[in-house]
């Protein structure tokens, strides 16, 4: 599991392989948030001893030099979501063994609303030249009219965990319906779109045509976004037909035993082969193979359709 101590902290972070798909506080928030048998919120310990009046989490958590796609919540003293129409960023390199900063991006973060019905994130596009531990300064008025000024830490590596834009998407032998006894033994969705179990991933590889892939366990995900992940990739499929193929991937091997039984499944080969830390992801893959865009956590069927449309 994720284990972060963030706003103006540093991150820390734990990952158990066979349960990585318990994800970072402001999800946990935003989930917690529409259940009324919960009343938990998760705020700094800089918020309880009177610290600042608000607080930036980072939700991304495969960082690397290069362009990223930096998600982040913003909760005030009560640990609630702050939302605002849009935010300036600034990413700053914290220099070792100094008390000072170096200004390497700045952004306007885009508001996105949540599936969980709760709040939302903010999502900039930055390019970070170098690794080490950042700090973001996070300037936006709130709905309400209210100024608010907040900070985040995260970690930038050399190389990203997951494939990096422009290398090539691992072949991975992935299930199909027509090698499963019954679609829920492949897939944890309670509705599953049977288009998007058509083709494994190396089957889709060979066909001269893009391939958008998500990985997402719909009936256990704790931040309760992995299901309306894979239905805004039925939307997508649904917008631009059989220019390309579409794949889902459940996280989790024979998820119809793990229902009820209150433990963790084995992860399907793939998860390990794409080296993804975390779920859900969706990967936009050309007709050569190239993987031309990658999101971390919930992105709209907007947003993947308009990067899918670049490569057609």
């Amino acid at each position: 599991m994720f284990n972060l101590a963030n706003g103006l902290g540093s991150i820390t972070r734990v990952i158990n392989p066979r349960t990585l798909i318990l994800l970072v506080p402001l999800l946990l928030i935003l989930a917690a948030a529409c259940s009324s048998d919960s009343d938990e919120v998760i705020i700094s310990s800089e918020q309880e001893s009177g610290g600042p009046e608000y607080a930036g989490i980072i939700i991304t958590t495969d960082l690397a030099v290069g362009e990223n796609r930096v998600i982040f919540g913003v909760i005030d003293r009560d640990g609630m979501p702050v939302p605002g129409v849009s935010s300036e960023v600034g990413a700053y390199l914290l220099v070792p063994n100094e008390e000072t900063r170096e200004l390497k991006a700045s952004a306007t973060a885009r508001f996105v609303a949540w599936p969980t019905a709760v709040g939302g994130v903010f999502v900039a596009d930055v390019n970070l030249d170098a690794p080490g531990a950042y700090e973001i300064d996070v300037n936006f008025t709130s709905n309400v009219g209210t100024a608010v000024f907040a900070q985040a830490s995260f970690i930038v590596n050399e190389e990203p965990s997951a494939p990096a834009i422009g290398s090539l998407a691992p072949a991975s032998v992935t299930h199909t319906a027509d090698d499963a006894e019954d679609i829920s033994h492949i897939t944890s969705s309670v509705e599953p779109d049977l288009d998007l179990y058509e083709l494994s991933v190396h089957e889709a590889l060979e066909q001269d045509k893009p391939l958008v892939i998500v990985f997402a366990t719909p009936a256990f995900c704790v931040s309760a976004t992995c299901g309306p992940q894979v239905g805004e990739l039925t939307k997508v499929k649904e917008s631009v037909g059989d220019r390309a193929n579409y794949i889902h991937i459940e996280v989790f091997e024979d998820p119809h035993m793990i229902e009820g039984q209150g433990r963790s499944g084995e992860l399907v080969a793939a998860v390990t082969e794409w080296g993804l830390p975390t779920e859900p992801w969706t990967f936009i893959v050309d007709s050569q193979g190239l993987v031309q865009a990658k999101f971390e956590q919930f992105t709209t069927a907007d947003e993947i359709e308009a990067k899918l449309l670049e490569i057609l």
